[in-house]
């Protein structure tokens, strides 16, 4: 089949012309917005960059601050350390001590009225942190009583067995006794014993509570006279507390 061109001739040449000037005009077009959002993309991304410049900014600012507090604390870096390492002993210091607090405060509940107390010398056993736990300590400490009675030797007998009943001692024995005679007569005696440290039954860990010494010391928990006299002994006798309850030794003139 033949094509026939029924256009003017002068016509041919100009649809052509138009065709390649709309096909130039839609790539410049094309073109035009093609670089449009090129600028957009490029202000977008800008704006970007500042606000990500302006947070590593501020980021560097801490950091640097950091750096500051962490340099001030750089003498504390190894306390934990040296305090973990510190408190076994400490722990063993504390367990394997004499509580001469408790021991006195038993003491003078348990005092016959018919006695009195002139001079305590006293030495506990060093405190070991290998003791084992729920052990007395070896050897004993010591303590020796001088004080005065009315004159009744069973007065000072009852001295005694009250100091060998306290949660404390042990072995209590008299070594002198003696009548003598001052604004009236009255029995001059001297008492010696062991004093018992148990390990690990005031505690086997170092406390640490907020407050000043005398809240800590106050706090609840804290053994009172009359609980420290009604503890058991090691013999299992009856207690210091027992004996005072019952009235024994008090004979007077």
């Amino acid at each position: 089949m033949r094509r026939i061109n029924l256009l003017p001739p002068d016509e041919r040449g100009r649809s052509a012309e138009r065709f390649r000037g709309g096909v130039l005009g839609i790539l410049l077009i094309a073109g035009a917005l093609a670089l449009v959002v090129m600028v957009g993309v490029y202000l977008i991304l800008f704006l970007r960059l500042g606000d990500l410049e302006d947070e590593v900014a501020n980021l560097d600012n801490e950091i640097a601050q950091q750096n500051s507090h962490l340099a001030e604390l750089s003498p504390y870096r190894d306390l934990k350390t040296s305090l973990e390492e510190k408190k076994p002993v400490a722990d063993g210091i504390y367990r394997s001590r004499f509580p001469w607090d408790q021991f006195l405060q038993g003491l003078a509940f348990v005092i016959p009225e018919s006695t009195a107390l002139d001079t305590l010398t006293a030495s506990a056993t060093p405190t070991n942190i290998d003791a084992p736990v729920e052990q007395p300590l070896n050897p004993p400490g010591e303590v020796t009583f001088t004080g005065v009675a009315l004159p009744h030797y069973k007065n000072v007998a009852d001295f005694v067995v009250r100091m060998n009943n306290l949660q404390f001692l042990a072995n209590s024995q008299l070594d002198t006794a003696n009548l003598k005679t001052f604004s009236q007569p009255a029995i001059s005696f001297e008492v010696a014993s062991e004093l018992i440290t148990i390990v690990g039954e005031n505690g086997t860990e170092v406390k640490l509570d907020d407050g000043s010494q005398d809240e800590v010391a106050g706090n609840e928990g804290s053994l009172d006279t009359r609980e420290v006299a009604n503890m058991e002994t090691l013999q299992g006798d009856p207690t210091a507390r027992d004996l005072y309850a019952g009235g024994e030794g008090d004979e007077r003139r």
